[in-house]
């Protein structure tokens, strides 16, 4: 069918072809654990400490902390004992601060941590403003999430590209277009240094070349949402790129999934959809796609909550983007080359702008479907953290 699709000054016109059967999803899911979005803040205490064991907070205040040069110890509880010491660079999101000066947080692992605030610098949870015409970019708090890491290292491409390593690159190519001003040719989508769109308030990684063996460290899942929720993100993207693809198609094969239960992000999903096809259209590829282009959410059919657990324990906008196949050689050898990458970068920084600053409704959104399928699991058995080098 063709599917008209407007966007701020241009029309592109896309054909979406009908393909019949089902893609493999290449994304670390868990097949149990939490079923509400208020469960996100759930997590496990560390070895031989229960939280009855902690005393509990007088006020619940959420928000981040990045541990400082130098690392920073990680206690069981406070005033007991510290028993790690976690590397520089890393995220830490806290969802309790307490009138003593110790902050609750989770770990890259999943785990619960006490760390003393007096060690860090923390960062309240933002305060959101509703999204649309009049939005102040300038106050916006996103987090972006490189999908995989470490031992999860996601696809790898026929001559070994590693998606983790490619949607590193990305993401850190998307927080660089959202450092400083910029303006945004709407009909081309030339995105280029400017004013007419402000620089963004904050811009977190879940992962970065800052952090850990330059950002190649391992993530729970828990904890990437944990941090969007904890932040008060404005929007929450995680990028990555799919694998084994069904049919050809004439355009690039992207999907975009949004979180179902979450307002407002199957329209985040559908404008970045529409701008990386836009986007990505000018290269030359024989493009490949799964079951369904477009914006979509999966179902678990036991609990018709989202089968994706990032998704699931979202409590703010949230996607998962993938951009193309990595597992095929035209659109591997696209994403080894900085210019794809850079386009890739523009189309989610255009995306995320259009979803602040806008009312559009995006293109491609296709209802909730339930996922009968498994898309595999990655245990969290054997996660490491990871630890400061010592002198």
């Amino acid at each position: 069918m063709d599917l008209q699709l407007a966007g701020r000054g241009r029309t592109i016109l896309i054909a979406l072809a009908a393909i019949s059967a089902v893609a493999l999803f290449a994304i670390v899911v868990t097949a149990v654990g939490v079923r509400s979005a208020q469960a996100a803040f759930e997590t496990t205490f560390p070895p031989d400490v229960s939280p009855g064991e902690s005393p509990a907070p007088s006020v619940v205040r959420a928000g981040i902390a990045v541990v400082p040069e130098g690392g920073l110890e990680l206690w069981e509880g406070p005033d007991r004992e510290p028993y790690f010491t976690i590397h520089e660079g890393v995220v830490l999101p806290y969802m309790h601060r307490t009138d003593t000066g110790w902050l609750l947080v989770t770990t890259t692992c999943n785990q619960s941590a006490w760390v003393r605030e007096a060690d860090v610098q923390p960062q309240e949870q933002s305060a959101n403003s509703e999204s649309g015409p009049g939005f102040d970019i300038s106050t916006a708090t996103i987090v972006l999430d490189p999908g995989h890491g470490d031992r999860d290292w996601g696809g790898v491409g026929p001559t070994g590209l590693s998606e983790k390593e490619v949607n590193l690159d990305i993401s850190e190519r998307v927080r660089e277009l959202m450092l400083s001003g910029r303006s945004v040719d709407w009909d081309s989508g030339a995105v280029t240094a400017g004013s007419d769109v402000p620089a963004f308030g904050s811009i977190i990684l879940t992962r970065d070349n800052a952090g850990p063996n330059e950002g190649d460290f391992e993530l729970g899942l828990g904890y990437r949402s944990t941090v969007a929720n904890a932040a008060g993100a404005d929007a929450f993207v995680s990028i990555h790129n799919n694998t084994v693809p069904q049919f050809e198609t004439d355009i690039p094969g992207s999907e975009v999934y949004y979180a179902a239960g979450v307002e407002g992000s199957d329209r985040l999903a559908g404008l970045i959809y529409e701008e990386l096809v836009s986007g990505l259209s000018g290269f030359n590829a024989n493009w490949r796609g799964g079951d369904l282009l477009g914006a979509r959410a999966r179902l678990d059919p036991q609990t018709g909550e989202d089968y994706y657990g990032i998704l699931r324990r979202s409590m703010v906008p949230a996607v998962i983007v993938e951009g193309v196949y990595i597992s095929e050689p035209e659109e591997e050898a696209l994403l080894a080359t900085p210019e794809f990458r850079q386009a890739y970068a523009e189309a989610v920084y255009r995306g995320i702008v259009r979803f602040l600053t806008t009312d559009e409704a995006g293109s491609g959104i296709n209802d909730p479907e339930m996922f009968e399928l498994d898309a595999g699991t990655v245990s969290g058995n054997g996660c490491d953290l990871p630890a400061q080098p010592s002198e």
